[in-house]
């Protein structure tokens, strides 16, 4: 055996009867092994790296190993891929390299070529995937969108009772279809790492209580209640992406709503040192341990699967995934039979401090309801304004709490119990009675007509600002309400707009929607159609549908951009996707405004108004 070893590989102090052990037992390994010296010259391999590479042992001690990169200093390990061409065909060898204490390198190599083309083949499959869901998506948003934009364009003709309800399942069924394709494509990107977040100014307040608004409708039609309430401290304007946080409350508070059968909802906004906590409250069934640790996976119903109830399962799903995408994170906690309490923390950039004003100091509340939290998130609001608040669960109850206090007190009273308004106030002290209603009963207690002894009135979700309005005036009848804004038949008057899209639904919507906010409207099919008619420069807004026949909106908005007489022509993208790739899209194409379909008026009257501007139209004179 000696003579078949060479001098360089002979370790100093080892006998040859330990080398040949050595090397058996590196001859036996599956890994290629290479051991080089400080130098970086082979001093040994074993059977499997002459297998691969051909050759002897005599044929490659000494040599250097020129494809392996530079030794690390420090005798820290490195790892890379190379590939390799062997006597079995071209191959990726995964190095694995250590030093030793004397600089000398060991080298361990795997064949990872399979390794390396199952992750290519995944990750193509990953993009194909992205481009199906992508194309999917839209050509199924594109006729949804078409038949909201239609049913609120009938909504505003004369209809039957009958035909309003009919038309009203017609738009809350596209609407269903919309929010589960944005939940599929959302969770898509999520998955793929491609959802970026938009963080701006936002006021969580003012979130909270218009998603409580937008539910309270439906919560009430099943008899519930929608209560919000937000922490004192919450400051005024934070840092964070709106959509996906609106996103976030809706659909933990629909699901609130949508499995709750009797009581209520309460949505609560709480600081938490450097983060807040959004939690809402139900009193439902409540959710067993065993469903509660598959709630938050994909198409998972949980309760749903023994309750009729529309949906997929994704909403939790997305919660959690866009909690993680803004550092934050979800929980539950719940018990059969004692409902459930969803919460998530994200963490806080203030951009405005909490406003420091308590317009309620001094005054004392009593709220009236037989829902246990409708008073609790009544009171702590009240107590966040300054209040001093109490509860009770009965008409009954009030009168004895208020029997023992003395001053002037206001008592909030559910709306089923305004006969017992002159009992609270025949307790001798200064009451003041507020009906708790419902959006759909307010006017009962608005006019002349109201029960006797009710000064006013309150909706359910109360707003902090209406709660805070008895502090500055309108004693008589309640909080006042905001005068309507003075309408505007027309801002659109006098403003010649281009219309591309090679959709008719979508396309006989938009061109209603604008003749009734009084622009002439040119309507072409194609995006070559749009470039050949802004070069007539009589054009104040050109709104380009992204996808066309022969030229897209974003290739006609580049071509535009070339014209000299429409260089500077306000161009607004419309879209069925909403994504923040064709958003970014669009302003590298040179679009100045991104809108999705179906088309809201009032937000393309104020787009256009501003782009628009008197000075900048083509047809002033």
């Amino acid at each position: 055996m000696t003579g078949d070893l060479p001098p360089t590989s002979r370790p100093p102090g080892f006998a040859d009867a330990e080398i040949g052990a050595a090397r058996a037992a590196l001859d036996a390994m599956a890994e290629l092994v290479i051991m080089r010296d400080a130098q970086g010259r082979i001093i040994e391999v074993n059977a499997a790296f002459l297998t691969a590479f051909g050759g002897s042992r005599t044929d490659w001690i000494g040599c250097w190993f020129a494809v392996a990169p530079a030794k690390t200093e420090g005798g820290e390990a490195q790892r890379y891929d190379v590939a390799m061409r062997t006597q079995e065909g071209p191959l990726w060898i995964e190095w694995s390299e250590t030093l030793t204490q004397d600089g000398s390198s060991v080298s361990v190599g795997r064949d990872v070529s399979e390794e390396r083309q199952a992750r290519a083949e995944q990750s193509e499959a990953a993009r194909g995937k992205s481009v199906f869901f992508a194309a999917v998506t839209h050509e199924l948003r594109t006729p949804l969108s078409g038949a909201l934009g239609a049913a609120d364009l009938l909504a505003d003709t004369a209809l039957a009772s009958d035909q309003k309800a009919y038309l009203q399942a017609v738009r809350d069924s596209a609407a269903h279809a919309l929010g589960l394709i944005d939940d599929i494509l959302d969770l898509t990107r999520l998955e793929a790492g491609r959802l970026e977040l938009r963080p701006g100014p936002v006021d969580l307040r003012q979130l909270v209580e218009q998603v409580g608004e937008v539910l309270a409708p439906r919560a009430a039609d099943q008899g519930l209640t929608v209560t919000h309430v937000i922490d004192r401290d919450l400051p005024a304007l934070i840092e964070a992406d709106e959509a996906r946080l609106k996103q976030i409350v809706f659909n933990l508070a629909g699901n609130a709503v949508k499995f709750t059968e009797a009581g209520g909802i309460l949505i609560s906004v709480h600081t938490l040192g450097d983060s807040f906590r959004l939690s809402v409250r139900d009193s439902g069934p409540g959710i067993s341990a065993q469903d509660q640790k598959r709630l938050f996976q994909h198409f998972e119903r949980g309760a749903a699967e023994r309750k009729a109830a529309p949906g997929a399962g994704l909403g939790l799903a997305m919660v959690k995934r866009l909690a993680e995408a803004m550092g934050g994170a979800v929980g539950v906690q719940s018990d059969l039979g004692a409902g459930a309490h969803f919460w998530v923390d994200v963490p806080i950039t203030a951009l405005k401090p909490a406003p420091a004003s308590r317009p309620l100091t001094g005054r004392t509340l009593i709220v009236v309801t037989p829902d246990p939290l409708q008073r609790d998130g009544l009171r702590t609001q009240a107590e966040a304004l300054g209040a001093v608040a109490l509860e009770a669960e009965t008409p009954d109850e009030a009168i004895h709490r208020l029997e023992a206090r003395t001053g002037a007190v206001t008592a909030i009273l559910d709306e089923d119990w305004a006969d017992q308004a002159p009992r609270l106030k025949a307790t001798g002290f200064q009451v003041r009675v507020l009906a708790l209603a419902e959006p759909r009963t307010k006017d009962l207690f608005s006019g002349a007509d109201r029960p006797a002894s009710v000064d006013g009135w309150l909706v359910a979700p109360v707003r902090a600002s209406s709660l805070a309005a008895w502090a500055v005036g309108n004693e008589e009848s309640g909080p006042a309400e905001a005068a309507p804004a003075p309408s505007r038949p027309q801002p659109l008057e006098g403003v010649c707009l281009l219309l591309a899209e090679d959709d008719p639904v979508n396309a006989m919507i938009a061109k209603t929607v604008l003749k009734k906010l009084g622009a002439d409207v040119d309507h072409v099919e194609s995006g070559r159609a749009a470039v050949e008619l802004a070069a007539t420069g009589r054009f104040d807004a050109a709104l380009l549908d992204l996808r066309m026949p022969e030229m897209s909106g974003l290739e006609a908005a580049a071509a535009i951009r070339t014209l000299p007489s429409a260089a500077a022509l306000p161009l607004i993208a419309l879209t069925a996707n909403a994504t923040e790739a064709d958003r970014t899209a669009c302003l590298a194409a040179g679009m100045d405004a991104f809108m999705t379909k179906p088309l809201d008026p009032v937000a393309l009257a104020d787009r256009l108004t501003a782009l628009c501007a008197p000075q900048n139209r083509a047809n002033v004179g």
